[in-house]
């Protein structure tokens, strides 16, 4: 069954135009990745600067610059002004920020990406971060990160992020904290735009109906200007030495477990056993969690696990949403199922083809198609990792996952949010 779902995967990257990728470096170290397809004129890409959290010096300050960038720019100086040209095609553009990276994608027909890459060589050479709209945002920002304290899930992470990542990129989120966004000023985010915008930090990633030749061509006079650089990232670890469990009120009917357990780091074999065991543990009603802890055990609402790539401290998350009354039980049965897994072959059979199915079906459309060379070049698998990833989860064994298990999952941070 999976050799059937690769050959799948194989034949829709032909249909998508996969078979020619062009990666070039400019002289300033800007990473070029362009795909040519064949179809009806779409064109969709990803611009990724290296970074996220990563030597912020006031926490939230990237989030804040990444969504300011879209208010408005020389050339271009309102958000609709920036909209249009993506919009006047069907397409639009957004801008993201996460722990380790930062993003601008867009997506357009081929007769607007010249124009397309106007409004964002405008928005990165010289955007207006006026000061109402600081203003602004940061009020939005600050709304958001109180809004977090309503759902349980979020506020658990929360929580859960001042513990185990004590002391590294990721305490926060990438939005910061109430006390910090408050503080951010205009010369912050001009420093913090400086530092990110550099050559060494930039992979763009584009997926398009057009020759390959013309893509890069647009590509490089877009991105060429930018002034050399790169900027080192704070690879600080923490790793889960001893377990804790940590309570926390808040209002409600529900309580909310989310545990932290040590993982591999990206750059390891077991990194794949982990995925693995990720979606064997928590992906779906299949699942060990969702079989044992709502199935027969009657705890859960909810409760899936997770294992986000990250430049450092690496985790495996696994989270439970149950009765107030139940929690004690719950917190202690998820913890015994995440570190002591009775996995069986088909078990990992099931996950590995989840894996594969969701990683197909996420490659369905241009964008994605240019999103996931840009994510594995930013985050250092290198971008041919898109083709390997499915191919690395079909090799992984039962015995792999569980071996890996035994070496990493030893002790666990927890928080527990009850009424």
């Amino acid at each position: 069954m999976m050799h059937i779902l690769l050959l799948v995967l194989l034949l829709l990257s032909s249909c998508f135009g996969g078979a020619r990728v062009i990666e070039k470096t400019l002289p300033n170290g800007v990473k070029l990745i362009v795909k040519e397809t064949k179809g009806k004129g779409i064109v969709s890409g990803v611009i990724f600067f290296r970074g996220g959290q990563h030597r912020e010096l006031k926490k939230g300050e990237t989030h804040l610059l990444f969504t300011l960038l879209l208010k408005g720019s020389e050339n271009y100086p309102t958000s609709y002004e920036i909209s249009l040209p993506f919009e006047n095609y069907g397409g639009y553009i957004y801008s993201s920020s996460a722990d380790d990276f930062s993003e601008i994608g867009f997506a357009t027909r081929t007769e607007g990406l010249e124009e397309g890459l106007s409004v964002i060589k405008d928005i990165l050479r010289k955007p207006l971060l006026r000061e109402e709209d600081i203003e602004r945002e940061k009020k939005n920002t600050i709304v958001s990160i109180r809004s977090k304290r309503e759902r349980g899930m979020e506020f658990a992470m929360e929580n859960l992020r001042k513990i185990t990542y004590r002391g590294t990129p990721y305490e926060t989120s990438p939005l910061g904290t109430e006390e910090s966004v408050a503080n951010i000023t205009r010369e912050d985010l001009l420093r913090r735009f400086s530092d990110l915008r550099k050559g060494g930090n930039i992979v763009v990633s584009v997926v398009g109906d057009m020759p390959a030749g013309k893509l890069l061509e647009m590509l490089e006079e877009a991105f060429s200007w930018i002034e050399e650089g790169k900027l080192e990232l704070a690879d600080k670890e923490n790793p889960v030495k001893e377990s804790k469990v940590v309570k926390v009120k808040r209002e409600g009917t529900q309580a909310t477990i989310l545990c932290a357990f040590n993982a591999p780091p990206k750059n390891s074999e077991d990194y794949f056993a982990f995925k693995v065991l990720s979606s064997a543990l928590g992906d779906g009603m299949t699942s060990i969690l969702f079989r044992e802890l709502r199935e027969k055990k009657g705890y859960a609402y909810a409760t899936y696990a997770f294992y986000p790539t990250r430049v450092s401290s690496p985790r495996l998350f696994a989270y439970i949403g149950t009765s107030p009354e139940k929690r004690e039980e719950a917190l202690k049965d998820m913890v015994s199922l995440v570190m002591n897994p009775d996995l069986k072959e088909e078990d990992v059979e099931l996950a590995k083809r989840k894996i594969v199915g969701d990683f197909l079906l996420d490659h369905q459309t241009r964008l994605k198609q240019a999103w996931y060379p840009g994510f594995y070049e930013v985050m250092g698998f290198g971008w041919g990792m898109d083709d390997e990833f499915p191919r690395r989860i079909e090799k992984v064994s039962t015995e792999e996952v569980k071996n890996a298990v035994s070496r990493y999952i030893n002790a666990y941070h927890c928080v527990m949010v009850e009424p």
